[in-house]
């Protein structure tokens, strides 16, 4: 009697464990996933509003690829600061 209910305990637990563990790696994942977001929308924020006149001219001014990717990336009107 005592064998089966160590058995029953030991399977339970051994299936339980795994459950357990897929929905600490589904928190996981998601909690990551935010975290990412999260980055993305800071840089984005600071890319777009936070830079300088004077960093926009060192990074975008002379490549005008560049420039139109910001443009694009952060829908600024035509005038792009100068």
């Amino acid at each position: 009697m005592k064998t089966t209910a160590y058995l029953a305990a030991m399977l339970t637990l051994s299936l339980s464990g795994c459950a357990s563990f897929d929905a600490a790696q589904s928190i996981a994942a998601d909690r990551t996933a935010r975290a990412a977001d999260e980055a993305r929308q800071t840089a984005e924020w600071t890319l777009c509003n936070a830079i300088s006149i004077g960093a926009w001219r060192r990074a975008y001014a002379a490549d005008p690829a560049r420039a139109d990717g910001w443009r694009r990336l952060c829908a600024q009107p035509s005038e792009v600061p100068q």
